[in-house]
């Protein structure tokens, strides 16, 4: 798996995490109640590092596939194992949450600590990944209403099916689709404007991924209505000039590959 880890990363048992967190926690609530709370991230980061002996701010954490690489920055590690990510936001969000597991699910991490400074009350919550890459990469593929897409010399379902056998599901839909953009020829060749018609008149356009002549990709991690959200895509599709919508949804344990027509 080409996942490059921070180095000395070590698994924690449950409660040495719990611990390390309480400890660095009462770390964070000094600095925000010495501080406020209207500082950027980075300065909480490092006011936060400079009281915790040995921890960690910036390390790099690097997925790759193939000659696609990406690489991210993690908040804050402690004790080469306890991950924190940090926010300066007016609440925390599902994509904060949604952020941390990804970083936990591609560490092989089993728990994280999401933590917002903006509050008067610096807001806090437990993040856990109790899915392993072997759990992961268990999937199977739905492909009944899929008609092979090629662009760039590669096909869609074969090359994405690879690249989840390697990094498993659950992980974030926008590495994803950065992957694919990159092997279908990259950012600036991919993402086109779209127009949007209503009837003759164009009301404006999107900037999608066009991976093949008429043909663009939708991603998606539904665990329930895919019906409902394929007629929804019909929709999409018929206000706009392009042939077909490639639409993959990312489940658990189900990868789904429809292929939509415009129907006018």
């Amino acid at each position: 798996m080409p996942i490059h880890l921070p180095p000395n990363l070590r698994r924690l048992a449950d409660d040495d995490f719990k611990q390390i967190a309480f400890e660095a926690m009462q770390v964070i609530f000094a600095v925000q109640n010495e501080m406020g709370l209207l500082f950027d991230e980075v300065v909480y980061q490092k006011a936060v590092v400079r009281r915790i002996p040995g921890a960690q701010i910036e390390v790099p954490l690097r997925v790759s596939f193939e000659g696609f690489v990406k690489e991210y920055f993690l908040d804050l590690l402690v004790k080469d194992g306890a991950l924190f990510e940090f926010k300066v936001a007016e609440a925390t969000h599902d994509r904060h949450r949604a952020q941390l597991l990804n970083y936990l699910l591609l560490l092989e991490l089993p728990h994280g600590k999401l933590v917002n400074f903006r509050n008067e009350l610096v807001e806090h919550e437990f993040v856990n990944a109790p899915l392993t890459r072997e759990d992961r990469i268990r999937f199977q593929v739905e492909e009944h209403h899929y008609l092979p897409t090629t662009g760039a010399g590669r096909e869609l379902q074969e090359l994405f099916v690879r690249l989840l056998r390697d990094w498993g599901t659950g992980l974030d839909l926008r590495l994803y689709e950065e992957a694919l953009v990159y092997f279908f020829g990259g950012q600036q060749q991919v993402v086109q404007p779209v127009e949007i018609l209503d009837g003759d008149a164009v009301l404006g356009s999107q900037k999608l991924p066009v991976i093949a002549p008429d043909t663009v990709l939708k991603l998606t991690a539904l665990s329930r209505d895919l019906d409902s959200f394929e007629n929804h895509l019909g929709r999409f599709l018929d206000h706009t000039r392009l042939d077909r919508l490639q639409w993959v949804n990312v489940g658990r344990k189900l990868v789904t590959f429809r292929t939509l027509r415009r129907r006018n």
